[in-house]
């Protein structure tokens, strides 16, 4: 029987002669991604708790399979490794109390041997407070904020979660979207819902949501209709084998991500949101009609998340395939509105 997590103990506190030594030593300790790391020093940590306004040994979740606790102070210490700006760790805090609900199931998405990844969806004002990117190339790298926070993430689930390959993460071949995976809804360019008010929040509430993602799909398609771009989408979908995957079941959902010029099709043509989940889901879980074309188990429409974002000048929308786990949203502390995740 799974034994109670019980209450982590305080960090300790190593001291090096130089920052260099610092910085190898966590290499050789097995702390890092394989990438260099800040070196988390008391005044850096203290100054991550400040931003929170948390206290070191404020719990923000737990694994019971692994009689892991994660407090606030240890998810401040990898953000600084993760090189955060102290203003970051609201956000890094918040989508670590998501991920690490009963729904985010934190020890099945990290070691499973699909190598699931987790995504950090940013909303509300603190997007444009500290620079997230979520228009032109904002999956890719050039942007501290969404490297860093995304990368703090995972760096708290390797060192405070023991998610470390060959030891509680048995990835087969793991996925690159593991070192660091977070992006921000374009709100502005969009006039769409923004995902964080879909799922019950105040706009002005700066938010996260957190998925575990197996896979990726990109959807290329010229067409100048809704309709026709969406049939593409569902052509795509249900051709990769996705339907025969087990891990979609369960309620999972998975997340299209609409470019600009996509975008434009629907808000030209007067398309919302719901509108593109109730037209999308019945081609996604139509009957199968050969052994290469397979129906989707999503339970309703309510398991597409649309999210706005992307640069102009690619007629694309991306998938983003659920593994094992179910979106969370989390408000940031300190930017308004209620609390408690959804």
């Amino acid at each position: 029987m799974t034994q109670p997590a019980a209450a982590p103990p305080r960090a300790r506190t190593h001291e090096f002669a130089a920052y260099e030594e610092a910085v190898e030593a966590a290499f050789d300790a097995g702390w890092t991604d394989g990438l260099p790391v800040v070196p988390p020093t008391p005044d850096r940590v203290a100054a991550m708790l400040a931003a929170d306004g948390a206290e070191p040994d404020e719990v923000l979740g737990a694994v019971p399979t692994r009689n892991v606790v994660v407090t606030a102070e240890k998810a401040a210490i990898n953000a600084v490794m993760a090189g955060c700006r102290p203003e970051y760790f609201p956000v890094v805090a918040a989508a670590m109390r998501a991920q690490l609900t009963p729904m985010g199931n934190t020890h099945s998405t990290t070691a499973t041997l699909a190598g699931a990844a987790q995504v950090v969806i940013v909303n509300g004002p603190v997007r444009e407070h500290l620079g997230i990117a979520c228009g032109q190339a904002c999956f890719g790298p050039g942007f501290r904020a969404n490297a860093t926070i995304g990368r703090a993430v995972r760096l708290t689930l390797r060192n405070a979660c023991r998610s470390v390959p060959g030891v509680l993460d048995r990835a087969t071949f793991s996925s690159p979207m593991r070192y660091s995976f977070c992006f921000g809804e374009d709100e502005e360019f969009s006039t769409w819902t923004p995902l964080h008010v879909e799922r019950g929040l105040a706009p002005e509430q700066s938010a996260v949501t957190m998925c575990s993602l197996m896979n990726f799909l990109r959807v290329m398609d010229f067409s100048t209709d809704p309709e026709a771009i969406l049939d593409a989408v569902a052509t795509v979908l249900r051709h990769t084998g996705l339907g025969k995957d087990r891990y979609l079941g369960d309620g999972r959902s998975i997340v299209l991500v609409v470019g600009q010029e996509h975008q434009r099709r629907f808000l030209d043509a007067d398309w919302s949101k719901q509108r593109l989940r109730e037209y999308l889901w019945p081609l996604l879980t139509a009957a199968d009609t050969g052994p290469y074309d397979k129906r989707l188990s999503l339970a309703d429409p309510g398991n597409i998340l649309v999210v706005a974002a992307g640069g102009p000048g690619m007629v694309e929308t991306w998938a983003l395939l659920p593994h094992l786990s179910n979106p969370v949203t989390e408000p940031v502390r300190g930017a308004g509105g209620q609390d408690g995740h959804r």
